[in-house]
């Protein structure tokens, strides 16, 4: 039978971590050098193993979680309730370039029809008819 200390050094472990160990039921108190080395190296074994498989066990079932959801977005896909962010992407920029070009033409039209008309509310009513045809051409605009 081998004291705390004594095992600790043939382990090379603090003898705190023997007395936890003991006191797990890891390493009997009454237990001979080759015992205690024996118990200990049986218990790191099965924490390892019981270890990496339920790591591997973690990983797969996260893979099958991901797979999953890969899974529904292409089947949302598939079904028109989902669109892909670039082809998103490209057709805003697009509607967003009509629209541009079709605003910056407006000052011109309006100074064109304008010049000469001093009364504010006609002037108003022509550059709102301006606004509502451009309005009126961008919404029919066939993409």
């Amino acid at each position: 039978m081998a004291n705390q200390r004594a095992i600790a050094s043939h382990l090379i472990l603090s003898v705190s971590r023997i007395q936890q160990l003991q006191y797990d039921g890891v390493i009997e108190k009454d237990a001979s050098l080759d015992c205690a080395r024996l118990a200990y190296i049986r218990w790191l074994r099965e924490r390892i193993s019981s270890k990496s498989s339920s790591d591997i066990n973690n990983e797969r079932a996260r893979l099958v979680y991901h797979q999953a959801n890969l899974a529904a977005l292409e089947e949302e896909t598939r079904r028109s309730k989902l669109i892909p962010a670039d082809d998103f992407a490209k057709e805003w920029e697009e509607i967003v370039s009509t629209i541009k070009s079709k605003m910056l033409t407006l000052p011109k039209a309006a100074s064109n029809i304008c010049i000469g008309v001093t009364d504010y509310q006609e002037m108003e009513r022509i550059l709102k008819a301006l606004v509502h045809d451009a309005l009126d051409h961008l919404s029919n605009t066939n993409r």
